[in-house]
């Protein structure tokens, strides 16, 4: 028996359990989450919300509890099947917070073992594939999406498509193409961006082997009929999803919707704010307890970038000095090959030199796929690919996310790098000695606790507890209203009082646009409508409107105990987190509930 597989999956459990103990000791009751966010909130709300609907014998593409009475069809916004039909029966068999961690933990772990894979196939070498896994599970970009994209932090399948076209390439056969159209689907099944990653890698892939090969072959040109059949299959499965749907909309109707950020067409502006900087990769993340600081100081400058999580793009000084050290050792390799000292053919070296050069070509070009639209230089402007990508498909603004793909390809090169180290050491004892403290040096590169990066929701405000408490069915709404943009928090107050409310509408549809006319509570006619909708509760936060430091928001919140459609039921007082050194959610201002004792009637918006 292959004992190999356990092993690895036991080395990432480990590993991933010192990354995370502080969410794995209160899976049921803390998520991870750092910063300001709100994004997890709508995957737990969700997560609760498949469970509610199977229990209730509901419709789950059509969410009734939230925007009602209205309501919110998600049919066309289930953009990877697969995943949605996992995280449901995870989440009927545990609960959504336990869901939502199941899923995070087992994005470390699988990451991990993946990258461990690609790397052994082409480095041969098990401790130097070991620490390639850690560089690519446990990068402080892989972190940051965990405290925010639930999505993409899946960064697990991208190693285990790349080494399908490897193996295409070597063989290009029935079983090669079938594979790898097995790896495209899981990373179509996970995440619209790495699919499109993946799409990109593939054709610099075919790019990479036509100039390495100089005289593309037969085997070439089969490769390249097998990579089209690939790349077709995925397209094909894609068109027949809503993502199909999504991405058509995108690319014929660019020019005629308006960009905004819940548009299927992004602002162009959005390039420069979420494309990487020179000090994005050279930092250590924000979160790192001993630099941290450091970067903190560079924060929102035209040199490192503004956003803490998009930003996150650091690869580590070891990782890129063990990259170099393969790169020099490349380099030198392909002297003598060319100079026919030393004569390679179809041998190992031949291979190294292929593996090696073709991610040396896939850091340089991922990168320059993360840089800004342009660069300025004096008067000269050179265009980068995310100009000319936009003008294909408008939907992609997060260009700075290809810093994963730099992350894959700066992995196995460190690989390389940490192989070509060991071989100068003799003796077992030395090489583990040198070895320990590289994987030592790299762990500390990529540390991010204290404080504890984890939000506590396992507890929430008073008030939604005596929400539950009530028996009756009604709707309630939740002030100041969201009918800007979607307020998650208000979704995961849900989860726990499950009382239908009001929030949670989608800009563009109708349910939104009754949302903009009852945006005043203190107005009558709000209160009416509130109780033509099913109302009986509207919960004012009071933090909400104060926070703001707007004038006329604090006289809305004087007004609204004086609208006679509204009697004043309870007050409930400033809550605190139990923990000062954890986020949670229980923190908040003092909350009235006032109940809607109005007549009823319908307002009269356009369809």
């Amino acid at each position: 028996m292959n004992k190999r597989p356990i092993f690895v999956t036991c080395f990432f459990i480990v590993i991933t359990f010192i990354f995370t103990y502080p969410l794995i000791l209160k899976i049921k009751s803390n998520i991870p989450g750092a910063y300001t966010t709100d994004e997890s909130f709508s995957w737990l709300a969700y997560f609760w919300w498949l469970k509610y609907a199977f229990q209730h014998h509901l419709a789950e593409m059509h969410i009734s509890v939230i925007a009602f009475p209205f309501g919110i069809d998600i049919s066309k916004q289930i953009l990877y099947p697969v995943w949605n039909f996992l995280s449901k029966w995870f989440s009927v068999c545990t609960d959504s917070t336990v869901s939502f961690n199941i899923q995070v933990l087992l994005n470390f772990v699988l990451s991990g073992i993946t990258m461990f894979y690609l790397a052994f196939a082409l480095t041969k070498n098990k401790v130097s594939s070991f620490f390639a896994g850690i560089i690519y599970a446990f990068c402080p970009y892989h972190f940051a999406r965990a405290w925010q994209h639930l999505s993409l932090s899946q960064i697990q399948w991208m190693p285990l498509y790349i080494l399908t076209l490897i193996k295409l390439q070597e063989r290009p056969n029935y079983k090669s193409m079938f594979l790898s159209i097995l790896a495209l689907i899981v990373v179509i099944s996970s995440e619209f961006h790495y699919t499109y990653f993946m799409y990109v890698a593939t054709g610099l892939f075919l790019l990479y082997c036509f100039v390495f090969y100089k005289k593309p072959d037969k085997q070439y040109w089969r490769l390249l009929k097998m990579s089209l059949i690939v790349v077709i299959t995925g397209i094909i499965l894609i068109i027949s999803t809503s993502a199909g749907m999504f991405l058509k909309k995108a690319f014929l109707q660019r020019k005629t919707i308006q960009p905004s950020a819940w548009s299927v067409v992004r602002p162009f502006d959005d390039l420069f704010a979420q494309s990487a900087r020179p000090l994005s990769y050279l930092l250590p993340s924000t979160a790192h307890p001993v630099f941290g600081k450091l970067t903190e100081s560079f924060l929102g400058t035209p040199i490192y970038g503004e956003s803490l999580i998009e930003h996150a793009l650091f690869l580590g000084w070891i990782p890129l000095i063990l990259a170099f050290i393969a790169f020099r050792r490349w380099k030198a390799r392909r002297k003598l090959i060319r100079s026919g000292t030393v004569p390679c053919g179809d041998s190992p070296c031949d291979k190294e030199d292929f593996y090696i050069g073709f991610f040396i070509f896939l850091a340089i070009a991922a990168w320059l796929f993360s840089q800004p639209p342009w660069w300025e230089i004096g008067p000269l402007k050179i265009y980068m690919p995310s100009f000319f990508m936009y003008k294909i498909l408008p939907t992609i603004r997060g260009y700075c996310r290809f810093g994963i793909l730099v992350m894959l390809a700066i992995a196995v090169l460190a690989a390389f790098g940490l192989k070509f180290v060991l071989e100068r050491f003799r003796g077992k004892k030395a090489k583990t000695a040198a070895a320990s403290v590289f994987f030592i040096m790299v762990i500390f590169e990529f540390w991010n606790y204290p404080p504890f990066k984890v939000i506590d929701v396992g507890r929430v405000p008073q008030v939604y507890y005596w929400l539950k408490e009530q028996t009756e069915d009604f709707a309630i709404a939740e002030y100041p209203l969201d009918a800007d943009s979607p307020n998650e928090i208000y979704e995961f107050y849900q989860t726990k009082h499950e009382k239908k409310i009001i929030n949670g509408t989608i800009p563009g549809t109708y349910a939104n646009k009754v949302a903009r006319t009852i945006r005043k509570l203190s107005e009558y006619t709000t209160v009416k409508t509130l109780k033509w909708m099913g109302v009986k509760y509207a919960l004012v936060h009071k933090r909400g409107y104060l926070d703001t430091g707007l004038v006329e928001e604090k006289e809305e919140l004087d007004k609204i105990p004086q609208n006679k459609g509204l009697k004043f039921v309870k007050t409930f007082p400033p809550q605190e987190c139990p923990d000062p050194n954890i986020m949670c959610v229980q923190k908040t201002g003092p909350i009235d509930v006032y109940e809607v004792a109005a007549e009823a009637m319908e307002p009269r918006i356009e369809k």
